[in-house]
């Protein structure tokens, strides 16, 4: 159902609420009249519905809570991932600025490109699900060329050591935030999440009250619980709707290389 993250975030929280609270009333008006036939003759009903939807909300609602802590936890991973690549990006791009010529001017395209590349076409096909393979390309042009600086001082095998340290560091940052493009809740558990949320209205639809106070009390229970499943759904894929992780970090660093030098 990927679709969904289509949709804008309060569009998607009112459809989640609409299906939820719809469900349960259309539930207490057409088939709770079924129930009460076939539980007629049991004594204090309510209390018995009441002691099993308490005992059943208090573990449904500690797995939607481990759910929400574990999206939200695939979501600052990422976030991390790719500001620490940005930063890395940022910080050889100044150390190749200080490299004698023709090695500054040959490498700091390079850089430049990459990081272009990763905000116009990685981070679209990351969106998509779409592992990007272009990056790998780019990201050994820069090794290689790096590599093939010969320092002739002290001082410049020192900084190249130093330049050399960020870039292992960077492709690990590349490999982490690629990594996490996959990243979300297995389906096994939203297909317990989807059982959980089913009995919650079936029990529900069992209480026997009053209609109005049926639907008021169901329908609260129901928009909360469709609230929360919104919430951990909207998380789970950290690169896709609107609570997204975006190419932020990589943006603001290619602006500030464009001031230290370069116009590309």
């Amino acid at each position: 159902m990927l679709w969904l993250y289509d949709i804008p975030t309060m569009r998607l929280a009112a459809l989640f609420a609409f299906v939820f609270v719809g469900t349960t009333w259309l539930g207490i008006i057409f088939i709770r009249p079924l129930f009460n036939k076939l539980l007629r003759g049991q004594a204090e009903l309510n209390n018995l519905v009441g002691v099993v939807l308490a005992s059943h909300c208090a573990f449904f609602g500690l797995l939607l809570g481990l759910l929400a802590v574990a999206a939200y936890q695939d979501l600052d991973d990422i976030d991390k991932s790719s500001t620490k690549e940005a930063e890395y990006l940022h910080a050889i791009y100044r150390s190749v600025n200080a490299y004698p010529e023709p090695m500054r001017s040959e490498t700091a395209p390079l850089i430049r490109d990459y990081t272009r590349y990763i905000i116009e076409e990685a981070w679209p096909a990351q969106r998509d699900g779409v592992v990007p393979q272009a990056g790998a390309t780019k990201m050994n042009a820069l090794v290689a060329k790096l590599y093939s600086f010969e320092p002739r001082t002290k001082g410049q095998e020192i900084f190249h050591a130093e330049t050399l340290k960020m870039l292992t560091e960077l492709g690990e940052a590349q490999l982490e935030r690629i990594h996490n493009i996959d990243a979300s809740i297995p389906t096994i558990l939203w297909y317990v999440v989807i059982l959980g949320a089913c009995i919650t209205i079936l029990l529900l639809w069992m209480l026997d009250m009053q209609l109005v106070s049926h639907l008021l009390l169901s329908g609260l229970l129901a928009l909360f619980l469709g609230a929360v499943i919104c919430l951990v759904f909207a998380m789970d894929h950290p690169l896709r709707g609107d609570l997204n992780v975006g190419p932020d970090a990589y943006q603001s660093v290619y602006e500030r290389m464009k001031l230290i030098g370069g116009t590309s």
